[in-house]
């Protein structure tokens, strides 16, 4: 396959990946070519924009479209398929209303300053993870409390508060603004204690940042909160056995330009990637010790592969970090002309508390050269280092972000082995893991350039060879996050 795409056929194929999905479907069985693992019993399940316009007006920002959930079913080899759009309050009031009518994150309602002044209760579009956890399926987007959905039909339930748990305890513009606080999209499972571990950022006086921890059976503990002094654009974020870590980029929003509708919430962020991020240590267990921030180096991070304390007692963080903060309100450019920095690449970050400085390391020279993006690894205790990432990815000299490869990483010797789809469009790989030295499979849904559908591609994880290939009967844009659920697991509630 070519590696030098036109910029006509990368931004021909991403308009087809941000097409509004039309059709619901319930249980349809889906055609299978290849073979399906028997090991392979459970739940695929994605969230990603599946509506992109409203009235006839588009959003302007891709991370606004309403969360649209897929499941494909996976039972003794065949494959079920069910979709849903999250029906959160504000999707239903605008489908009753066949308009626009509440601000997203990087679109403003129509008319202007007037239009949007004080506007600031922000649709909640339930489109950027969905995650199985304590009994509980929950449709995330970190600007809001999750929404719990039936894990059989995919029905929305309604907004999760955890018992309560998510209510906003600080009163006043802050709890008119936010009735229930932020839960992100990045929730941390640890898989030998079963604590789900998450955050959320509330703006105010001080910024606060909240710390979560949920158990197995989904009861939330009593928040933890620290104050913050900027109001940073914080993704991910990692957990070790010592630290809870956050990398704090100068990528700030603008609170007051917002609130007077002079700008979107993305569209206010004060972007100054060149300059170092802060790397913010918490104790895993409040009062353990006490709080650190170093410096980092500069860029902007979305996303965290893996993070562990070393023997020496510092904590490493593999990231996929950015030169620079991609501009998507210029979307388009970043396939004309990319900027250097554009390119997502994955590095190592050795934070080092008792000598407070923090290293940036090369996981090898294949990997300098190619981008790559969703990164993942097997299930284990949290902290515990993953020899083995798998990602999306590019191939070399390829400067947009135009990710067509399924990736494996072996961080032990530097060895990247990728598979490029061409012009195809690969979705975050999920692994569901094998038995003993197994390393398992790959599922992910690759979005077919010019054919109007997506396909479930299943790889051998330690090959990336194909072993099977499902045609969905549509094509669903491009998702973001999501889990693979054991049948086992969902039979137990947990």
């Amino acid at each position: 396959m070519p590696q030098d795409l036109t910029t006509a056929d990368m931004l021909r194929v991403l308009a087809q990946a941000t097409t509004t999905v039309t059709a619901e479907h319930t249980d349809l069985t889906l055609p299978v070519d290849g073979t399906l693992p028997a090991a392979l019993d459970g739940l695929l399940l994605r969230n990603g924009p599946g509506r992109f316009e409203r009235g006839g007006r588009r959003y302007r920002h891709p991370f606004d479209g309403d969360g649209h959930v897929t499941k494909l079913d996976i039972h003794r080899g065949a494959v079920r398929y069910s979709n849903r759009f999250v029906r959160t309050r504000e999707y239903q009031d605008e489908a009753r209303a066949g308009r626009m009518r509440h601000r997203a994150f990087g679109t403003n309602l129509p008319g202007g300053i007037l239009g949007n002044c004080f506007q600031m209760r922000f649709k909640n579009a339930a489109n950027t993870s969905v995650r199985w956890h304590g009994g509980r399926l929950l449709a995330l987007w970190e600007g809001g409390p999750p929404h719990r959905l039936d894990p059989h039909t995919l029905a929305t339930i309604g907004p999760e508060d955890f018992d309560g748990r998510l209510k906003n305890p600080f009163g006043g513009l802050s709890h008119r603004l936010t009735p229930l606080l932020p839960f992100s999209a990045h929730p941390h499972l640890d898989d030998e204690r079963g604590d789900l571990y998450n955050f959320g950022l509330v703006s105010g006086s001080p910024n606060r940042l909240m710390l979560y921890r949920i158990d197995p059976q989904g009861r939330m503990h009593p928040p933890r909160e620290h104050a913050l002094g900027r109001f940073s654009f914080v993704h991910d974020f990692a957990v070790t056995r010592e630290w809870l870590c956050f990398l704090l980029p100068h990528a700030d929003f603008d609170v007051p330009k917002t609130v007077f509708g002079l700008k979107t919430a993305v569209g206010s962020l004060k972007i100054a990637t060149e300059r170092p991020m802060q790397a913010l240590l918490l104790p895993r267990e409040p009062g353990a010790r006490r709080p650190l921030v170093l410096t980092g180096p500069p860029g902007f991070v979305f996303h965290v592969a893996q993070a562990f304390d070393d023997a020496a007692g510092r904590v490493v963080l593999d990231v996929i970090r950015y030169g620079l903060y991609p501009d998507f309100d210029a979307f388009e450019d970043l396939f004309r002309s990319p900027p250097n920095g554009a390119m997502p690449r994955l590095e190592r970050l050795v934070l080092d508390p008792a000598a407070q400085r923090c290293e940036r390391l090369s996981l090898g020279a294949d990997v300098d050269a190619q981008g790559f993006e969703l990164p993942i690894s097997a299930p284990a205790p949290l902290g515990t280092p993953q020899r083995i990432l798998y990602g999306v990815g590019a191939p070399p000299g390829r400067r947009a972000p135009y990710l067509t490869a399924i990736q494996r990483l072996d961080t032990d010797t530097g060895r990247l082995t990728t598979r490029d789809f061409g012009l195809d469009l690969t979705g975050e790989p999920m692994l569901v893991p094998g038995d003993g030295d197994d390393e398992g499979w790959l599922l992910s849904l690759v979005i077919r350039a010019d054919q109007h559908r997506t396909d479930l591609v299943v790889l051998r994880a330690a090959t990336l060879d194909i072993e099977a290939e499902v045609a969905l009967p549509h094509a669903v844009p491009i998702g973001f996050h999501g889990c693979w659920v054991p049948r086992a697991a969902l039979a137990r509630g947990g």
